[in-house]
């Protein structure tokens, strides 16, 4: 995973910090880092620009000659991009602007035709890899405006190790990196920017059910009037293309930057084509469409968002292709859920469908930012200046989990775990710059767990005391060996009777040891005729002939000879192991037993040979 030191400034000011020390003390703290990535844009002399006419060239498929309004001057270019049009809104460079591929932009003739400078994509300007198309920026841009105004030159782009970031569900967007910045290097965090839902708590209710709360704990909508198909504003565009996110429009670019700001995944229905929410699996194996156009084999638990009675997202790994947003959407339905991990990760992986929503949802994400997603939501959408209007209030069905998690620790406790006495305003410090609440009640350290750490996260002490001792610095423990009496362990006089057996057997003798299983098996007792007289039965047995645990060895030692006479002419084994017997109504004794057979065939000597090669092992013994 990458984070933007651009977004996180948003957040905490590390400005003056180098980046390769931020990635050094992430390591040593919060998560391992893999790489520190500088991002060059080529931004500088590339101002805002204006289609005003987009006409196709003759003879020349899929190019147009195009009139760009720069402000002070229009500009004729020959443009292939397949999204030009009239009145969109694009990066314009001039001719002398140097690209981000090295070319220098010069007056050229195209198709025969005159074209004195770029419409830019994307990756023209070093944001990112995408060029099959031109970066929109939103219509109230001035024509002429220098583009670096809203994408500035440069960015650090810090690349995390996903495996150290497993058991963080809260890792998984900017904003807490920016809290676990803010407790590192002792700054102020600044407090995410959300609208208050209750403001339309008078508005309708959207209909809305769960048929499994266990599958989605929790799962939260809102509805608006707003025209989703335009260009989001460039600090969102700019800041998925750092990422490597392909950016479409307002409200699908929006959905994406809350996922990676926050680490809750939401999603954008055309609300003209979902009229009511029904959380529900798909009963029986089936197909749906999602938004990539492919056609997907369900099974009968996997878990859907439905419209009434028509499917129309995947949840928690993909939306579906009936109920995309598209440029033509004026009414959205915005989805914010809590589904579980286990249940999406089943799915993703057996469709093959790793989406960046699926992976944060196999975390665990917390119950709470179902409505911190939606809050975060719409201020951005106040901030891009896009009019809107919300049309129903915040619906919830199931528990948020809003109210932190308590936790009482003695601080003798903390000081055992961490190997040395940890100075508690400072630990009381640590745990408030992370987010908990934190009171030395005196010998006591009373915590409130918050409600953005998950609870497989922090549940327990010694996640309290991890939390305080990474910030705190592993480094600052001091490393002593424990204290402890010297002693020399005592003998153990049956196991040294059991190892010198084995010297004895197996090196002057030619034994082989084995290992058998502790239980009998009844259909190899009848073979033999030998029934014992009372075993111990096990509650689970591995099968129904293999029920009574073993009185004696020697059954399953004669077991062993018959597969192996058909291949040697002699051969000799013992087992030193566990033997049980009923003692009373319900206890048992066990001893430890040793056993052995000798088999030679008749070709290999007389028996009086082999009887006094036996007795002479067993006088050894």
């Amino acid at each position: 995973m990458k984070i933007s030191l651009d977004w996180i400034g948003d957040y905490v000011n590390i400005s003056d910090i180098p980046a390769e020390k931020v990635a050094d003390r992430l390591t040593m703290s919060t998560a391992e880092v893999e790489d520190v990535i500088e991002v060059r844009r080529s931004v500088a002399d590339v101002v805002i620009g204006e289609v005003i006419s987009c006409e196709e060239i003759a003879g020349a498929p899929g190019l147009r000659l195009v009139s760009v309004d720069c402000g002070t001057r229009r500009f004729q270019t020959v443009c292939g991009a397949p999204n030009v049009r009239v009145g969109l809104k694009a990066p314009f460079a001039p001719p002398g602007t140097r690209l981000a591929n090295g070319i220098e932009i010069a007056v050229a003739e195209v198709a025969g035709h005159r074209s004195e400078g770029v419409l830019c994509s994307p990756a023209e300007l070093g944001m990112s890899r995408w060029h099959e198309g031109l970066l929109e920026c939103p219509s109230s841009l001035p024509n002429g405006a220098p583009l670096a105004q809203w994408v500035p030159e440069r960015d650090v782009l810090i690349d995390i190790d996903n495996k150290s970031l497993t058991h963080r569900p809260d890792l998984w967007g900017h904003y807490g990196f920016a809290r676990e910045l803010a407790a590192i290097f002792r700054r102020a965090l600044r407090p995410l920017p959300v609208v208050d839902l209750s403001q339309y708590d008078h508005l309708p209710v959207y209909p809305l059910s769960v048929d499994d709360y266990e599958a989605c704990p929790c799962y939260g909508c809102i509805e608006l009037r707003i025209r989703a198909g335009v260009a989001a504003p460039l600090i969102i565009q700019r800041r998925l293309h750092a990422l490597g996110q392909r950016t479409f429009n307002l409200m699908v670019d929006l959905t994406n930057y809350i996922m990676w700001e926050i680490g809750q995944p939401t999603h954008a229905f055309d609300g003209d084509r979902v009229h009511a929410i029904r959380v529900a699996p798909l009963g029986s194996p089936g197909t749906f469409v999602t938004l990539d156009g492919q056609e997907r084999q369900l099974l009968a638990d996997d878990l859907l968002i439905w419209n009434e009675k028509e499917p129309v997202a995947l949840a928690g790994v993909m939306g579906g292709l009936e109920s995309e947003v598209t440029p033509q959407t004026t009414c959205v339905l915005l989805e914010s859920a809590n589904f579980k991990a286990s249940r999406i990760r089943r799915t993703s992986v057996r469709l093959d469908l790793r989406t960046e929503a699926a992976q944060r949802f196999e975390k665990g994400q917390p119950p709470v930012n179902v409505k911190v997603g939606t809050a975060r939501a719409l201020q951005c959408l106040l901030d891009s200046g896009e009019p809107f209007e919300v049309t129903s209030r915040f619906t919830v069905a199931g528990d948020l989990k809003e109210k932190p998690r308590p936790l009482s620790i003695p601080w003798r406790t903390v000081d055992a775990m961490a190997g040395q006495t940890i100075p508690r305003d400072e630990a009381i410090r640590i745990l408030m710059d992370l987010g908990f609440q934190a009171q030395d009640k005196h010998e006591t350290l009373e915590v409130g767990i918050p409600s953005h750490r998950s609870e497989k996260d922090v549940s327990i002490p010694a996640d309290v005391v991890e939390e305080i001792l990474r910030i705190y610095g592993y480094d600052r423990i001091e490393p002593r060996l424990p204290e402890g009496p010297m002693a020399a362990l005592p003998i153990n006089e049956g196991l040294r009777k059991e190892h010198k057996a084995r010297r004895t057997l197996a090196g002057a003798h030619g034994f082989v040891e084995v290992q058998n299983y502790i239980w009998l098996d009844d259909n190899w007792l009848s073979e033999l005729g030998y029934q014992p007289a009372e075993t111990l039965k096990i509650k689970n047995p591995p099968s129904q002939t293999c029920s009574r645990l073993r009185p004696v060895l020697l059954p399953n030692l004669l077991a062993i000879v018959r597969p192996n006479r058909s291949h040697r002419d002699a051969f000799r084994i013992f087992e030193i192991g566990r033997v049980f017997h009923p003692q009373g109504n319900c206890g048992c004794e066990e001893k430890t037993h040793l056993a052995g057979v000798s088999f030679r065939s008749a070709s290999k000597g007389d028996q009086e040979e082999h009887f006094r090669s036996i007795r002479g092992a067993l006088e050894d013994l």
